[in-house]
């Protein structure tokens, strides 16, 4: 609805000047105005950005990750920091006394969101504190049509398109000791549109301004939010490219060339049905079911690995199977996570808790060394509480015990 107001606005703000050049009407409507010359100008703008962060979505998400690696929340509490500091520089070019096109350089600023919740896996509890940050900055390019309206004064409206560098982190403490951090870069493109009141005198314009940006961000990393942005900004006109014009031409009839056909895009397809189109998908037959990352992979890697009894240090074979998820998580960008530990239910329930707490560590130091997210993975035993398989039988004992390896950048199952 939004873009469709902006275009209405722009639209109909570029065309009031055709008539009035035929008619005088802009003189006869608001008296004496100051159209602006053809010509370059530069200029910047300070004010405030507002994101538009969704905190209720925020905290399901958050809670709803927490319940997919076995947490359940007793209690939670959030805050946002929507609004920042932003600025811009630009550069613009009068193409008509009503007409000009800017090209900027914009700060949008950052937002930030935090999360603190008591949580417990049915045997023990603590505390988890996260801390969402998202900056955005980039280029844009706008087109604005400008109606006088009195001696000096303009209105205006613009409409046009931003391409965002934006940069997220999460930073998590589980009862106050670090337990994970996740960053993410991306570029988008977003549409954006505005209005705004300008003042001229000389060379010199003012102006205050209203800009929203649509969809800033990643949709598959941290997510997009819309950006709405108030600044006051100062233009100067310079003498390039101007000149100076004793009339207004009549403007030649333009030809409207008809309407060329378009065949419609074949939509993408996306045959293991993961949410990944084909053209981007890195593992094409990902099991039904299994959570999957930007890539389309798998997001957990399940590995049998023979300890020796009662012990947490790795055999060599332990080893050379660690090599080969590590070959893997390299080459799919492995960004960071969970290494869970499990075993199977012989002995005492508490000791095999702390047990499958040192298997995790012990796999966790293998694969950081091996260059795989160093200081972005948490280890995490659960004895023998999340069975796989039968605990009566042996073969069911020897798949229970095992280390599950969840990457965080990766949404709920299918």
């Amino acid at each position: 609805m939004k873009s469709r107001i902006a275009l209405a606005m722009l639209a109909g703000l570029a065309t009031m000047p055709v008539h009035a050049a035929d008619n005088h009407g802009l003189h006869s409507a608001f008296g004496s105005t100051s159209p602006l010359t053809p010509g370059f100008y530069w200029g910047f703008d300070l004010g405030q950005s507002s994101f538009a962060l969704d905190q209720r979505d925020l905290d399901n998400q958050l809670a709803g990750s927490l319940g997919d690696v076995g947490l359940s929340v007793t209690d939670s509490r959030s805050e946002t920091s929507e609004d920042s500091f932003t600025w811009g520089i630009t550069l613009g070019y009068q193409v008509l006394r009503y007409l000009a096109v800017e090209a900027a350089y914009l700060d949008l600023g950052e937002a930030e969101y935090k999360y603190n919740a008591a949580v417990t896996d049915g045997v023990n509890a603590g505390e988890i504190n996260s801390k969402f940050n998202v900056d955005s900055s980039g280029p844009a390019v706008s087109l604005l049509a400008t109606l006088p309206v009195g001696a000096g004064w303009q209105v205006y409206a613009r409409a046009g398109m931003y391409f965002g560098n934006n940069d997220g982190s999460v930073d998590t403490r589980f009862d106050g000791e670090p337990s994970g951090s996740f960053s993410d870069s991306s570029t988008s493109q977003s549409f954006l549109w505005g209005a705004g009141l300008g003042y001229t005198s000389g060379r010199w314009t003012s102006r205050l301004d209203y800009q929203q940006f649509t969809d800033v961000g990643d949709e598959n990393g941290l997510g997009e939010v819309d950006v709405d942005r108030i600044t006051f900004s100062a233009i100067y006109r310079t003498d390039f490219g101007f000149h100076r014009r004793s009339h207004v031409e009549a403007a030649a009839p333009v030809a409207v060339a008809a309407p060329v056909a378009v065949a419609a895009a074949a939509a993408p397809v996306d045959s293991d049905g993961d949410g990944v189109i084909d053209a981007n998908d890195r593992c094409p037959n990902t099991p039904a079911g299994e959570r999957v990352g930007p890539n389309g992979c798998s997001c957990d890697v399940s590995v049998q690995l023979q300890f020796g009894f009662d012990s947490a240090e790795l055999t060599a074979a332990d080893r050379a199977v660690l090599d080969g998820v590590a070959a893997r998580l390299k080459e799919l960008e492995f960004v960071g996570g969970e290494v869970a530990g499990h075993t199977d239910s012989v002995g005492d329930e508490g000791y095999n808790l702390a047990l499958s707490k040192r298997r995790a560590q012990a796999a966790l130091d293998y694969l950081a060394a091996l260059g795989v997210a160093p200081g972005r993975m948490t280890a995490i035993g659960y004895g023998e509480s999340m069975p796989v398989a039968d605990n009566a039988t042996e073969e069911g004992r020897a798949l229970n015990r095992r280390v599950v390896i969840r990457r965080t950048d990766c949404g709920p199952s299918r």
